[in-house]
């Protein structure tokens, strides 16, 4: 390879001093080292040695390859070779890696040396360590990096302009809002170009007024006030680039430097377009209330006029109202008493005729027997639907929670009434799924008057095929579920329209049923409402002229099976009870006395309350059955007398025997000292089952 004689004599200059002595040189100011043509290190100065944190053993006879920091590609030192190898002198910055791992910056020149015959010999690489300025220069692109970011996702439109408003600044958000992009305005355009030119010039006559100094309707229209020292903000009208015009806020800042020599301008602007709108919308709104205030305070006249008549119309609304709660009194009044009034006899003839059914009879007699028994049980149905409905509108009706037999409850309700369907050549089953469980916990009462309704309906709506109850949950986590039940017939179905009002009250799918099939219309409103009062939901899905399926859901809790009733190893039904039974009617005395010296007790009777106290002081006996209404003394005064006697006698269960069931009775009875209480007419087992919990519960033992 040819050089230049002056070359080649610097080149051995450099050479014979750095090989006689380097450190008197470059020790102290540069990184020095000196490689053969292989790169393997022949000498190394001190600073090397410092900043690489290699000993000179280690460094000389190492190849520089373990400085490598892994950050240049291997085409970076293919080309560094490549120069140095034709002799030419190679720069560049390079990241090295110190023996503990720390990277640190050099800027490097790389010489070739050559022999006396002008021979390449090796390479001498001198270095000056650039970390800091490399450190610098990182955190000046992370603050730049970081101010671009903040810029573009500002929510307002910043533009950054020189002293004498060139452009350099140009974010997203104004690229947006004006629709010209940053390359097209950076370096080349003003702010005016944005603004209305009319508008510049009469903002400039204003801020000439103002500063008292003429101000040119240009650039320095816009930041006159700040180069002032003073707050710059005011309302423009911005031109889009499509020429499209919008208004808004803009403020203007001076920039200014550590020695407070101005250096440019930074205006941020947001569009006010829905603020002028709202403000618009506003002044319309008010303009408007002030013309409606002007007609309040004319009509204010007419209103007080009106006033007096008012006063006088509240007046008698008030009266009326008084009548209307006093007719709703009234009206529990008349539903007391003539579910009293029915009750009462209603207990005799049912009584009576269930004595005679079991007697004796012939098939003509017995026919005739069951038809009145029919009968009477549908007038006892009818009034207590009333009833039923008058306690759930006063919402005195109080659910009773406790463990039942779903599946005993679902078979017994059907074993009830199939006698009625087979009575009529309709099929009824009952299905039962296999994961319900046996025993559930809530309202079962409730739950069985439900379930009956729903069936003697589908019963009496069906003329010939079949009617099914299915029975089945869904699991609602925290040991509950949801009981599912369904209640299919094949019969008359109900069209659309009429399912609407199917659950109000006083209700049909047609008035002509009232005449074919009877019924009050109260037995589906009821249902919905004990649904809705256990949390369900009620419903019906029919067509007309194919059948109808009823359903209900409601939620429950798993229920444990009842501990069996018993009392020193003997079941209620196997003893034979000492009863007192405190009754005036005659014809209720009879049937009381027949109904329970028939399932083997021993009755005395009483006609009155102070009877009862008397003879309950001197007499043992198992439970008392008191009447409400008595002369002489009621039921509930003879009651807490006996509670207060000094006797067993104070102890005994009282159950109370009444025609009473409005809402508000069960309280009364329980708050006097009753136990519990049964609605006449009396059913025996369900008299029985009172007794049963009463009887046989421990303190009673």
């Amino acid at each position: 390879m040819q050089i230049s004689e002056d070359i080649r004599l610097s080149i051995d200059q450099i050479g014979e001093v750095l090989s006689m002595r380097p450190e008197l040189v470059t020790d102290r100011v540069a990184i020095i080292a000196i490689t053969d043509l292989d790169g393997t290190i022949t000498y190394a100065n001190d600073l090397f040695v410092e900043i690489s944190g290699y000993s000179r053993e280690e460094l000389v006879g190492a190849n520089h390859r373990i400085l490598n920091s892994g950050l240049h590609p291997e085409r970076f030192f293919e080309e560094m070779f490549r120069t140095i190898s034709d002799g030419r002198i190679w720069r560049g910055e390079i990241r090295n890696r110190a023996k503990n791992g720390r990277y640190y910056w050099v800027d490097t020149h790389i010489i070739p040396t050559f022999d006396q015959s002008g021979a390449l010999s090796g390479y001498t690489a001198v270095r000056f360590d650039i970390t800091k300025r490399k450190q610098a220069e990182e955190a000046f692109r992370d603050i730049s990096q970081l101010q671009t970011a903040i810029l573009d996702h500002a929510g307002y439109a910043i533009i950054g302009t020189r002293t004498d408003g060139t452009i350099e600044i140009f974010n997203r958000a104004a690229e947006k809002m004006l629709g010209y992009s940053a390359v097209e305005l950076i370096g080349r355009a003003t702010p005016a170009l944005m603004h209305e030119p009319s508008e510049i010039a009469a903002h400039a006559k204003r801020l000439s007024a103002a500063l008292k100094r003429p101000v040119e309707p240009g650039f320095d229209a816009f930041v006159a006030e700040a180069i002032a020292g003073q707050r710059s903000e005011h309302e423009w009208t911005y031109v889009r680039k499509d020429g499209s015009r919008f208004p808004v806020l803009l403020s203007v800042t001076a920039l200014r430097n550590e020695e407070g020599e101005l250096t440019g301008f930074l205006g941020m602007a947001v569009d006010i377009s829905e603020r002028r709108e709202r403000e618009a919308a506003l002044t319309r709104t008010q303009c408007e209330l002030q013309n409606r205030l002007t007609d309040l305070e004319l009509a204010n006249e007419r209103i007080e006029m009106e006033a007096a008549r008012q006063v006088t119309l509240l007046e008698d609304l008030a009266i009326a109202r008084d009548e209307a709660q006093a007719a709703v009194t009234e009206k529990s009044r008349f539903l007391a008493t003539m579910s009293h009034e029915i009750r009462t006899p209603m207990n005799g003839v049912v009584g009576v005729l269930g004595l005679l059914k079991s007697s004796d009879l012939t098939t003509e007699q017995a026919n005739l027997v069951g038809t009145a028994l029919r009968s009477a049980n549908e007038l006892i149905q009818i009034t207590t639907d009333i009833l039923d409905l008058s306690k759930l509108e006063a919402n005195k009706t109080e659910l009773e929670l406790a463990d039942f037999d779903i599946r005993e409850l679902m078979t017994d309700v059907v074993g009830l009434l199939r006698p009625s369907a087979l009575a009529k050549g309709v099929d009824l089953h009952c299905a039962l799924a296999p994961q319900l469980p046996r025993f559930l916990k809530g309202d079962a009462h409730r739950i069985r008057q439900i379930v009956v309704n729903l069936i003697s309906n589908a019963i009496k709506f069906t003329l010939h095929g079949s009617v099914s109850l299915q029975v089945d949950c869904s699991c609602l986590g925290d040991a509950g579920v949801c009981l599912l039940v369904w209640v299919k017939d094949t019969g008359i179905g109900i069209d659309q329209e009429s399912t609407k009002r199917l659950f109000n009250r006083f209700a049909q799918a047609e008035q002509s049923t009232t005449r074919r099939y009877g019924g009050t219309g109260l037995g589906l409103a009821i249902c919905k409402q004990l649904t809705e009062l256990m949390s369900g939901e009620i419903g019906v899905e029919s067509q007309f002229g194919v059948g109808s399926t009823f359903w209900f859901k409601i939620p429950m809790q798993v229920g444990r099976a009842p501990d069996l009733k018993t009392l020193g190893g003997q079941t209620l039904e196997e003893r034979s009870l000492r009863l007192l039974v405190a009754e005036d009617n005659t014809t209720n005395q009879f049937l009381m006395r027949a109904i329970l010296e028939s399932l083997g007790h021993q009755v005395t009777i009483v006609d009155n309350g102070v009877e009862a106290v008397r003879i309950a002081g001197i007499q043992d006996f198992d439970a008392i059955l008191m009447d409400v209404q008595m002369p002489v003394m009621d039921g509930p005064t003879a009651t807490r007398e006996i509670r207060h006697l000094n006797s067993r006698a104070a102890r005994l269960p009282i159950v109370a025997l009444t025609a009473n069931a409005m809402p508000g009775d069960r309280e009364r009875y329980i708050a006097a000292g009753m136990d519990d209480y049964v609605s006449k007419p009396v059913d025996p087992h369900k008299l029985m089952d009172v007794l049963a919990g009463l009887i046989l519960r421990p303190e009673s033992a």
